[in-house]
Protein backbone atom coordinates (compact mmCIF):
# COMPACT_ATOMS: atom_id res chain seq x y z
CA UNK A 1 0.00 0.00 0.00
CA UNK A 2 2.16 3.19 1.38
CA UNK A 3 6.06 2.37 1.40
CA UNK A 4 6.64 5.72 2.78
CA UNK A 5 4.77 7.57 5.18
CA UNK A 6 6.01 10.72 6.46
CA UNK A 7 4.40 12.91 9.25
CA UNK A 8 5.45 16.14 10.63
CA UNK A 9 5.41 16.91 14.45
CA UNK A 10 6.37 19.94 16.73
CA UNK A 11 6.37 18.37 20.08
CA UNK A 12 2.49 19.17 20.26
CA UNK A 13 0.04 17.09 21.79
CA UNK A 14 -2.01 17.42 18.40
CA UNK A 15 0.87 16.57 16.30
CA UNK A 16 1.70 13.50 19.01
CA UNK A 17 -1.63 12.60 18.22
CA UNK A 18 -0.70 12.29 14.34
CA UNK A 19 2.85 10.83 14.67
CA UNK A 20 0.75 7.86 16.60
CA UNK A 21 -1.49 7.51 14.22
CA UNK A 22 1.27 7.31 11.52
CA UNK A 23 3.04 4.82 13.24
CA UNK A 24 0.14 2.55 13.80
CA UNK A 25 -0.75 2.74 9.78
CA UNK A 26 3.37 1.94 9.53
CA UNK A 27 2.81 -1.02 11.34
CA UNK A 28 -0.36 -2.61 9.30
CA UNK A 29 1.89 -2.03 6.07
CA UNK A 30 5.41 -2.47 6.90
CA UNK A 31 6.10 0.88 5.89
CA UNK A 32 9.05 3.21 6.37
CA UNK A 33 7.50 6.03 8.94
CA UNK A 34 9.60 9.46 8.33
CA UNK A 35 9.20 11.87 11.06
CA UNK A 36 9.70 15.54 10.10
CA UNK A 37 10.20 18.26 12.69
CA UNK A 38 11.81 22.17 11.65
CA UNK A 39 12.92 25.00 13.58
CA UNK A 40 13.29 28.69 12.67
CA UNK A 41 16.15 30.93 13.12
CA UNK A 42 14.54 34.11 14.76
CA UNK A 43 13.85 36.62 12.61
CA UNK A 44 14.17 39.97 14.56
CA UNK A 45 17.65 39.71 16.29
CA UNK A 46 20.96 39.62 13.82
CA UNK A 47 23.98 37.23 14.53
CA UNK A 48 25.78 36.61 16.59
CA UNK A 49 22.79 37.66 19.23
CA UNK A 50 20.27 36.05 17.41
CA UNK A 51 22.60 32.51 17.06
CA UNK A 52 22.36 30.80 20.56
CA UNK A 53 18.82 31.28 20.01
CA UNK A 54 18.54 29.24 17.33
CA UNK A 55 20.95 26.25 18.37
CA UNK A 56 18.45 26.14 21.01
CA UNK A 57 15.56 25.79 18.58
CA UNK A 58 17.30 23.38 16.65
CA UNK A 59 18.21 21.48 20.08
CA UNK A 60 14.63 21.87 20.84
CA UNK A 61 13.67 19.50 17.71
CA UNK A 62 16.43 17.27 17.91
CA UNK A 63 15.00 16.75 21.33
CA UNK A 64 11.65 16.30 20.15
CA UNK A 65 12.84 13.86 17.45
CA UNK A 66 14.62 11.26 19.65
CA UNK A 67 11.50 11.15 21.98
CA UNK A 68 9.65 9.97 18.86
CA UNK A 69 12.60 7.48 18.12
CA UNK A 70 12.19 5.99 21.78
CA UNK A 71 8.68 6.05 21.66
CA UNK A 72 8.27 4.43 18.07
CA UNK A 73 11.75 2.97 16.92
CA UNK A 74 11.56 -0.09 17.80
CA UNK A 75 8.04 -0.55 16.45
CA UNK A 76 8.42 0.33 12.83
CA UNK A 77 11.71 1.41 10.99
CA UNK A 78 11.78 4.81 11.46
CA UNK A 79 13.87 7.92 10.05
CA UNK A 80 13.86 11.53 11.58
CA UNK A 81 14.63 14.56 9.97
CA UNK A 82 15.19 17.73 11.27
CA UNK A 83 14.81 21.05 8.74
CA UNK A 84 15.42 24.46 9.41
CA UNK A 85 12.91 27.10 8.13
CA UNK A 86 9.14 26.45 7.81
CA UNK A 87 7.31 24.02 9.17
CA UNK A 88 4.76 23.41 5.81
CA UNK A 89 8.06 23.97 3.43
CA UNK A 90 9.43 21.34 5.62
CA UNK A 91 7.10 18.52 5.17
CA UNK A 92 6.36 19.08 1.52
CA UNK A 93 10.40 19.55 0.54
CA UNK A 94 10.89 16.10 2.68
CA UNK A 95 7.74 14.48 1.25
CA UNK A 96 9.04 15.45 -2.60
CA UNK A 97 12.81 14.15 -1.68
CA UNK A 98 11.66 10.75 -0.45
CA UNK A 99 9.02 9.93 -2.36
CA UNK A 100 6.44 10.21 0.57
CA UNK A 101 2.84 8.01 -0.64
CA UNK A 102 1.47 9.96 2.07
CA UNK A 103 2.01 12.62 4.30
CA UNK A 104 -0.07 12.34 7.97
CA UNK A 105 -1.41 15.58 9.86
CA UNK A 106 -3.50 16.35 12.11
CA UNK A 107 -6.34 18.47 11.81
CA UNK A 108 -5.37 21.56 14.38
CA UNK A 109 -6.24 24.64 13.29
CA UNK A 110 -9.27 22.96 10.59
CA UNK A 111 -12.11 23.52 12.61
CA UNK A 112 -14.30 26.60 12.77
CA UNK A 113 -13.43 30.02 11.23
CA UNK A 114 -9.15 28.48 11.65
CA UNK A 115 -9.49 26.57 8.60
CA UNK A 116 -9.34 29.85 6.53
CA UNK A 117 -6.31 30.54 8.22
CA UNK A 118 -3.25 31.13 5.41
CA UNK A 119 -0.70 30.10 8.16
CA UNK A 120 -2.35 26.46 9.27
CA UNK A 121 -0.04 23.92 8.57
CA UNK A 122 -2.53 21.27 8.13
CA UNK A 123 -4.29 23.08 5.59
CA UNK A 124 -1.55 24.43 3.71
CA UNK A 125 0.00 20.81 3.36
CA UNK A 126 -3.02 19.77 2.25
CA UNK A 127 -3.27 22.14 -0.46
CA UNK A 128 0.44 21.33 -1.68
CA UNK A 129 1.74 18.52 -1.43
CA UNK A 130 3.44 16.06 -3.61
CA UNK A 131 1.07 12.89 -2.15
CA UNK A 132 -1.91 11.65 -0.94
CA UNK A 133 -2.66 13.22 2.70
CA UNK A 134 -4.29 11.52 5.55
CA UNK A 135 -5.97 14.32 8.00
CA UNK A 136 -6.27 12.73 11.39
CA UNK A 137 -8.76 13.88 14.03
CA UNK A 138 -6.85 14.94 16.70
CA UNK A 139 -8.86 17.21 18.35
CA UNK A 140 -12.33 18.48 18.92
CA UNK A 141 -12.99 21.66 17.59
Amino acid sequence: MFQRILVGTDGSGTAGAAVAHATELAKIGGSELIVVSAYKQPDDVPPPFGMPEAQHTAEIGKAILQDVEKRYGGDVKLRTVLREGNPVDAIIDVADEENADVIVVGNRGMGGAKRFVLGSVPNAVSHHAPCHVLIVHTTNE
